[in-house]
C-alpha cells in the first residue's frame, strides 16, 4: 500500500496563475501533487500534443492529483448526454497524464425529482460513467454540499450527509467512491468514525478545512470554510488517522473559501496551507518524506524557462 500525499488544488484554495507559477509554489511549499484542469489540459494537448501539455508536471516530478469531472450528474438529459459524449476523450487524456482520481459534487436538492427518482437517476448515470472510468483505471469521488444555504428554497432534499452519500456509493459502480471532507463532517455533525463505513478502497480524496469556533456546525455557510488549523475547531488529524487505518493512499487537499484567504498573496496562501497540512501530518503521526527538490520561491524567479512572479494575485 502507498502512502497519502499532500495535494494542491487551485479550486480548493482557490488560486489562479500560469501553470509554471503554480507548480513552483507547490514545489516550494511541500506539496507532492497538484490538481489538473482536464478541460484546459485537453485544449493544450490538442494544440501542442500530450507530451508538451504534460511537460511542466513531469519536469517537476509532481504527481497529478484530482481533476474535476466535467459532468453534472443531476443535469437534464440533454445537458448530461452532451457532456457524456465528450467524456471518453477526456478520460483518455486524464489517464495519459496519470490523473486517476476525479471529483464530482452531488446536488443537495432537486426541484424536478422525488428523492427516489433522483437517487435512481444518479445510480444509473454513475453506472454508465463508472464503466467509462474503469477502462482507464480512474476512480470518481463524490462530495456533498451539506450547508443550509446550499439547500434552502431549492426544491426537495436529496443527499446532504456523508451517511446519505455512502448509501449511494454502496449501490454504485466499483469505480465510484467518496470524498472525505472534514468540513462536511463538521457541518453534518458526523464524526471521523464514519470513515470506517466507506466501502474498502473507495475513499478517493481527503479534504482538510477548519470552521469558526463560535458557530454550530448546522448553522455554517459555505463562505465560513477556513484553512485547516485556522481556528482549531475541527480535529483534522483524527480524520487522517481514520483514513490511514481505512487503507487510504491518495491525495490530501487543503480547502478553504475564497474569503478565508482574501488579501494574502498567492505565495503566502500556498506556504500557509503547506505548513498547516504538515502540522496535521505530524499530529496524525504520519511520516513526512522530504521532496527530491526544494526550491525557494523568490521574486521574479523563473521555472522551466517561464517567468514566475512570486506573491502576486
Amino acid at each position: 500500500m502507498g502512502a497519502m500525499f499532500r495535494n494542491l488544488s487551485t479550486i480548493g484554495l482557490p488560486l489562479s496563475g500560469r501553470p509554471s507559477e503554480l507548480i513552483e509554489l507547490a514545489l516550494s511549499f511541500g506539496f507532492d501533487s497538484m490538481d489538473i484542469d482536464i478541460v484546459d489540459f485537453q485544449q493544450q494537448a490538442e494544440v501542442y500534443g500530450v507530451e508538451h501539455a504534460r511537460r511542466l508536471m513531469v519536469s517537476a516530478r509532481l504527481k497529478s492529483g484530482m481533476f474535476h469531472l466535467p459532468l453534472d450528474l443531476g443535469a437534464d438529459d440533454e445537458a448530461f448526454d452532451r457532456d457524456l459524449a465528450l467524456l471518453p476523450k477526456r478520460l483518455e487524456l486524464a489517464h495519459a497524464t496519470e490523473a486517476l482520481r476525479a471529483a464530482a459534487t452531488v446536488a443537495p436538492t432537486s426541484a424536478d425529482h422525488s428523492f427516489k427518482d433522483f437517487f435512481e437517476l444518479h445510480r444509473k448515470r454513475l453506472d454508465t460513467v463508472g464503466d467509462m472510468l474503469a477502462k482507464h483505471g480512474i476512480m470518481l469521488g463524490l462530495a456533498i454540499q451539506p450547508e443550509k444555504d446550499a439547500s434552502e428554497g431549492k426544491g426537495g432534499q436529496f443527499i446532504n450527509t456523508f451517511e446519505g452519500l455512502l448509501g449511494l456509493v454502496a449501490v454504485s459502480h466499483p469505480s465510484i467512491g467518496a470524498i472525505v471532507d472534514t468540513w462536511a463532517l463538521h457541518v453534518t455533525g458526523e464524526g471521523p468514525d464514519m470513515i470506517a463505513k466507506v466501502p474498502k478502497g473507495r475513499i478517493v480524496e481527503v479534504r482538510l478545512s477548519d470552521a469558526p469556533r463560535d458557530v454550530p456546525g448546522g448553522d455554517l455557510h459555505a463562505n465560513q470554510r477556513l484553512l485547516p488549523g485556522d481556528a482549531g475547531t475541527i480535529n483534522t488529524a483524527a480524520v487522517l488517522v481514520q483514513a490511514r487505518d481505512a487503507g487510504f493512499d491518495g491525495p490530501v487537499t487543503p480547502w478553504a473559501d475564497r474569503s478565508a484567504v482574501t488579501g494574502r498573496g498567492r505565495e503566502k496562501i500556498v506556504k500557509l496551507a503547506g505548513d498547516r497540512v504538515d502540522a496535521v501530518w505530524r499530529e496524525a503521526g504520519l511520516p513526512i518524506v522530504p521532496r527530491w527538490f526544494m526550491p525557494v520561491a523568490k521574486e521574479n524567479a523563473t521555472v522551466f524557462g517561464e517567468p514566475m512572479v512570486a506573491g502576486t494575485e
